[in-house]
């Protein structure tokens, strides 16, 4: 039975529009796109048509024919606008699947033709639903988008049906990160581990990241921190029947980014003198002959670190750990680990440029911020030579 909640009954065409939703560029503090999202208007009320596509008990055909109503009129409105704005357009892999399969043609490249809008206007962004179609066929129907000269997203990455091989068939330029996710990394460190990999991965593929459901300040400042180049989100703006001033939102951004800035060069300084007096405690030149001797040197050293070093070890320059762990306890006092003697991190991918780096410029390094298997603290670790082809290593945390 239909659900009776209006929301989620039937919409007429003539009630059927797009709203959209700002997109911004954290680089230029200017909106440089929009969102659109279907909208039920019936005089003096406005309601969001998400629940009606969500409601099964109508057919995809009359989903698939309110959803192209609504594109149709984005990009109609898109064209008759004194804007170079970008239009984001939701689209279903299943739906593109089946209508490409049987027809060989695309309605939404039909709807640039016919409005005269430039399709390098166009972001067609890929919703990470179950698509049960091969990755070929995937690439293939994405491929007419991105030749046509469209930009490509994926959208709602971690939502539940994410695939690393999806992903990399469809070579997206830009890669969106959904609400849930943004929110429960602020609170959870491995949710945060998972939003700092797909910035890795955005940062890999060549693509942007794009933030959305940002909704206060904080989430803005997380969106800054795991490098976000577009954010998107009720901070700014609600999907609007309207589009708005390209700079509507620059003083805010502008803001948020000093803010931002000025928190990250204090972080920075302070790691940097941190650093420092560890390279003031390193002797010049030691010889390490056995794992004795680098336990001997590191409980030197204890006495003397600040209190965010967590964990100090040496090792040679072929990955084997010479010395045994030592890791600071609660307390604040330090225990001591034996069986990490001889352990190889070789296996780390940046092991061997950080002990290269080292090598030939004879000087200390500080790694990029990740976190740590054991205890799942945000870390640095900075690492200095001792000569020998031994080299020291402090875990700290920031």
């Amino acid at each position: 039975m239909i659900d009776p909640d209006l929301r989620a009954t039937l919409p007429p065409a003539a009630e059927t529009f797009p709203y959209f939703q700002p997109v911004l560029s954290l680089q230029t503090q200017r909106i440089i796109g929009y969102e659109a999202l279907g909208r039920r208007v019936s005089p003096g009320i406005v309601r969001s048509l998400g629940p009606f596509f969500q409601n099964t008990s109508y057919s995809e055909a009359e989903h698939l024919r309110i959803d192209r109503i609504i594109r149709s009129r984005a990009i109609g409105r898109m064209a008759d606008a004194d804007s170079d704005a970008k239009l984001f357009i939701n689209l279903k892999p299943s739906w593109i699947h089946r209508i490409y399969r049987e027809k060989r043609e695309l309605p939404t490249l039909q709807m640039m033709r016919r409005h005269g809008l430039d399709p390098s206007r166009i972001v067609i962004e890929i919703t990470e639903e179950d698509f049960t179609g091969g990755l070929d066929e995937l690439s293939e129907m994405i491929g007419q988008y991105r030749e046509a000269g469209c930009l490509i997203a994926v959208d709602d990455i971690g939502s539940g049906y994410s695939n690393y091989d999806r992903i990399a068939s469809v070579k997206p330029h830009i890669l969106k990160i959904d609400l849930k996710l943004l929110k429960k990394s602020a609170v959870d460190h491995g949710y945060n581990a998972v939003l700092n990999s797909f910035s890795i991965l955005a940062a890999q593929m060549g693509a942007s990241l794009l933030v959305e459901g940002v909704e206060t300040k904080g989430d803005l400042n997380h969106a800054l921190q795991v490098g976000a180049r577009y954010v998107q989100g009720y901070l700014f703006s609600q999907a609007e029947a309207d589009l708005q001033q390209e700079d509507a939102y620059e003083g805010l951004l502008r803001e948020s980014i000093a803010v931002f800035t000025h928190s990250e060069l204090d972080r920075q300084h302070r790691l940097f003198a941190a650093t420092e007096r560890l390279s003031g405690l390193v002797p010049s030149s030691v010889e390490i002959r056995s794992s004795a001797d680098a336990d001997a040197l590191i409980g030197k050293l204890l006495p003397h670190v600040g209190a965010n070093v967590v964990r100090i070890y040496i090792c040679k320059e072929e990955g084997f750990q010479v010395s045994s762990n030592f890791s600071r306890e609660a307390d604040g006092s330090w225990s001591r680990d034996v069986r990490y003697q001889e352990s190889n991190w070789i296996w780390r991918p940046y092991f061997i440029p950080t002990v290269l780096q080292m090598k030939h410029q004879r000087q200390g390094c500080l790694s990029q911020p990740y976190t740590d298997l054991d205890s799942s603290l945000t870390m640095q670790t900075y690492s200095c030579p001792l000569g020998g082809a031994c080299y020291l290593f402090f875990d700290l945390t920031i």
